[in-house]
């Protein structure tokens, strides 16, 4: 793991509205054990989970590693959650998953201590003691999917907050003249910049009758998806461009109040949205760099993730790591 002296084996789970991903960390960070399987819906609260606790049991016989050498397990969920309580108490992509205590359970059912945390913190984490971020002590991760989420580090320790859901870029309101979305906030990151807000912007302007390359995928599904937004942008469709330009905007602004408020040496930007490539990053360091304020901008990077879909789980394995340790009373 992180710490050169832990010598321990984590276990770990991302779980969402669509997946529930499992394995098993050992002590150099290799992954052993993948087991990915689909997230109940309308089963119930207990019916999910049940599920995670039968694929990290799957991942501990694939891994061939045995109970007794696991040391804790780290759960990466959405939020927003507690964290020392171990309940969700909101997840919006599974419905009914409302005040659901996640941690006890699977501590009772699996024999081993477990912690959950806030699925984008905890890839923050991941970059932070793996990929893009090792060696750097204040940096924000800013994940940019479906949804936009985020976590921070300063002075290399994770910035929690009083309930454990502090990074949320995503609701950062950028536009004090835009509408409601589903959070209750207004005009925020995520409406503009996700793929899940650059799919409605799209298929509500063609609803409308405007003229894009588009028009094909949205008559045939009655919508279009983020990633088809962005190659259309690629190939120079107007409407996709358009929506391009606004969404880069609108992660530049949220970017920017983060690099304000914090000072961070490092942006990592993470999620399927961020392999756009230079049509995300290129107009997106320009806006952030010819904006940020003298003492900031010079020593600010920005650049992708480098852990992939492996980041909630390493993760998780991370989180468990740093609990133990602060129980512990050692670094």
């Amino acid at each position: 793991m992180n710490a050169d002296s832990d010598l321990a084996v984590y276990a770990a789970v991302d779980f969402g509205g669509t997946r529930i991903r499992s394995a098993i960390v050992l002590p150099d960070g290799a992954v052993e054990g993948w087991n990915t399987t689909e997230t109940p819906h309308g089963e119930g609260a207990s019916a999910v989970v049940e599920r995670v606790a039968d694929s990290v049991e799957t991942s501990i016989n694939v891994s061939g590693v045995q109970v007794a050498e696991i040391r804790a397990m780290g759960v990466a969920a959405p939020g927003p959650l507690d964290h020392k309580t171990g309940m969700v108490l909101h997840a919006p992509n599974i419905p009914g998953f409302e005040n659901v205590q996640v941690a006890g359970p699977l501590s009772n059912r699996l024999g081993f201590p477990v912690f959950l945390g806030n699925d984008a913190n905890l890839a923050a984490l991941a970059e932070h003691a793996y990929g893009a971020g090792r060696g750097v002590r204040d940096m924000v991760y800013v994940t940019v999917s479906t949804g936009v989420g985020g976590g921070v580090l300063v002075d290399g320790e994770l910035l929690l907050g009083a309930t454990g859901n502090a990074g949320e870029v995503g609701h950062s309101t950028v536009n004090m003249h835009g509408d409601y979305h589903q959070c209750g906030n207004l005009g925020c990151v995520e409406m503009y910049a996700s793929g899940g807000g650059m799919s409605q912007q799209a298929s509500a302007a063609l609803a409308a009758g405007r003229q894009s390359s588009l028009q094909s995928a949205f008559d045939e599904r009655g919508r279009v998806s983020g990633r088809e937004v962005i190659e259309a942008a690629r190939l120079g469709d107007g409407l996709a461009v358009e929506i391009v330009d606004h969404a880069v905007e609108a992660l530049a602004a949220g970017i920017l109040s983060f690099v304000h408020v914090l000072n961070p040496e490092l942006v990592i930007i993470g999620g399927g949205v961020a392999n756009a490539g230079d049509i995300l990053f290129k107009p997106l360091r320009k806006i952030v760099y010819e904006r940020a304020l003298p003492g900031f901008g010079q020593i600010l990077r920005i650049e992708p993730w480098t852990l992939g879909e492996g980041v909630g789980i390493l993760g998780a394995a991370e989180w468990a790591r740093r609990n133990l340790r602060d129980r512990a009373g050692y670094s």
